[in-house]
C-alpha cells in the first residue's frame, strides 16, 4: 500500500478548509491534580502531587513531592510508575531498618560473594529529563534514518554483566516484582534501594517479607494491556535482559519482521528491558495485523529518549486492547513519523497517548490532515482517533462535527 503522506503538520499550520479562519481554540488548561486523579494517585503514604497539572503537548505534567526528594513524572504512564516506586522505597526501607536485614548483611559480609559486590554498578542516573511533548509524532513528515552502531550497548536500565552472571540481578528482579515496580526503572533512588535489600536478600540467602498490593495494580498492568499481562510479569521475573531480547527477536521473526529491522530495534537503548517485551507481546497479540514490521522500524528511529519509547509502548497497547475489544487490526503503517492502524473494515485508526486533548490550532490541523488523507487513491470509509485519557468537551464536539469517531480513556491509569 503506497499512502499519500500528507503529513506536514508544522506549528505554524495553515488552517484548511474544514474549520473556519475564525473557530475558537483552547489554551492547553492548567488541571487540577485532586480533580482528576483517584485518591490514592494524588496523595498517599509519603508523598502529594501538586495540585497544578499542566497539559503540555498531549502529557500530563506532574510534580510529586515525597519524602525522599521532588520527582517529575511526564505523563499518566510515568506518574503511576513513580508513585508505585515511592510505595516501594518506603517498604524496602521498612525492611532495611529490621533485625532480619540486619543479620542478612551480616551473612553477606562473610559470604564469598562479597568480592562481587563492587562489581555492582551504581543506580542510573534519572533519564526521564525535561517533558518534549508529543507533538513530534503528528507534526514532522518524517525524518532521516539515525545511524546505528553495530552491537548492542548495555543500556542505563541494566545491570551489569557481573550482576547477571553472580545471579544478583535475577534476586533484584524478583524483589522488583513482589513490590510492583520496574527493576529497570529510571529512578535512581529506587535503584538504590533495591540494589541495597536484594543484595542483603541474595548475598546473605534469606528472604525478606516485603510483598505489598502496588498501587495501581503492580507493573504488569501499568504497562501492558490486560491480554498479555501474565506473560509479560513470567518474562521480566525469569529471563535476563539478553533472555528477554532473544525471546523478542524470535517473536518479531515470526511476524515477519526483517532481521535488520529486529536487531536495530532491539539494540535501541531507548527502550528499557521492559517496555521493549511489552511493546513486542503487544504487537504479537494482534496476530492478524499485515506490515508490523512498519511499526518496529518506526519505533526504533524516532526513539532517543525513554519517553519516545513510552510513547510507542503506549500506541501499541492502546491498539492491543482495541483488539481485544473486538476491533480486529487488519494492517499497521506510519505516516511521517506517526504510526497508524487500519481495521479489518478499512477503517484508519490512530491510536495515542494523549492524557489531555484540548481543541487547540495543532489539534484542528492534524485532524483537518485527517479528513484530507487518500490512500492508495481513496479516502477510508472511516476513522478512529483513539486516546488513552481524556478530551475537552469543545474537542469531542469538534471532532464528531469531523465525522470522526473519537474514543477516550481506553487507558485511564490514574484518571477518576
Amino acid at each position: 500500500m503506497k499512502i499519500h503522506r500528507f503529513f506536514t503538520l508544522a506549528l505554524a499550520f495553515v488552517a484548511l478548509p474544514l474549520f473556519a479562519q475564525d473557530a475558537t481554540f483552547e489554551t492547553p488548561p492548567t488541571l487540577s491534580a485532586a480533580a482528576i486523579l483517584k485518591p490514592e494517585f494524588a496523595a498517599g503514604n509519603g508523598f502529594t502531587v501538586r495540585d497544578a497539572v499542566t497539559t503540555y503537548a498531549g502529557r500530563n505534567g506532574y510534580l510529586i513531592n515525597s519524602d525522599y526528594g521532588t520527582f517529575a513524572a511526564d505523563g499518566n504512564v510515568m506518574l503511576v510508575r513513580r508513585v508505585a516506586e515511592i510505595g516501594a522505597i518506603t517498604k524496602l526501607r521498612e525492611v532495611s531498618r529490621t533485625d532480619e536485614y540486619a543479620k542478612a548483611l551480616g551473612s553477606a559480609a562473610a559470604s564469598p560473594l562479597l568480592v562481587a559486590k563492587d562489581l555492582i554498578t551504581n543506580p542510573v542516573s534519572t533519564v526521564t529529563g525535561v517533558p518534549r511533548g508529543l507533538w513530534k509524532f503528528v507534526n514532522r513528515a518524517g525524518q532521516a534514518l539515525k545511524e546505528r552502531t553495530e552491537g548492542r550497548q548495555r543500556s542505563q536500565y541494566e545491570d551489569s554483566n557481573a550482576a547477571q552472571l553472580i545471579g544478583f540481578a535475577k534476586a533484584k528482579r524478583v524483589v522488583a516484582l513482589q513490590l510492583g515496580v520496574d527493576p529497570y526503572s529510571s529512578n535512581e533512588a529506587l535503584q538504590r534501594e533495591l540494589n541495597g535489600v536484594s543484595w542483603a536478600a541474595y548475598a546473605g540467602k534469606v528472604t525478606f517479607t516485603i510483598a505489598t498490593m502496588p498501587v495501581g495494580g503492580g507493573l504488569g498492568l501499568a504497562l501492558t494491556a490486560s491480554g498479555v499481562t501474565n506473560t509479560f510479569n513470567q518474562a521480566i521475573r525469569d529471563q535476563s535482559p539478553g533472555d528477554l531480547r532473544l525471546a523478542s527477536l524470535k517473536r518479531l521473526l515470526a511476524m515477519d519482521v526483517s532481521r535488520e529491522d529486529a536487531d536495530s530495534f532491539l539494540n535501541n537503548t531507548a527502550f528499557s528491558p521492559t517496555v521493549q517485551t511489552a511493546l513486542v507481546l503487544h504487537l504479537e497479540a494482534l496476530s492478524a495485523a499485515a506490515n508490523r514490521s512498519s511499526f518496529v522500524r518506526l519505533a526504533n528511529e524516532e526513539s532517543v529518549t525513554e519517553g519516545d519509547a513510552l510513547f510507542f509502548l503506549s500506541t501499541s497497547r492502546l491498539l492491543a486492547e482495541l483488539q481485544s475489544r473486538g476491533r480486529n487490526i487488519a494492517r499497521l503503517d506510519t505516516i511521517g513519523a506517526l504510526p497508524i492502524a487500519f481495521g479489518d473494515d478499512g477503517t484508519l485508526i490512530v491510536a495515542l497517548e494523549w492524557d489531555y486533548a484540548a481543541w487547540t490550532e495543532n489539534a484542528a490541523n492534524f485532524v483537518a490532515q485527517l479528513k484530507a488523507a487518500k490512500f492508495d487513491g481513496k479516502a477510508p470509509p472511516s476513522m478512529l482517533i483513539a486516546l488513552t485519557g481524556d478530551a475537552s468537551p469543545l474537542t469531542q464536539t469538534a471532532v464528531q462535527k469531523a465525522g470522526i469517531e473519537l474514543a477516550t480513556r481506553l487507558v485511564p491509569g490514574p484518571l477518576q
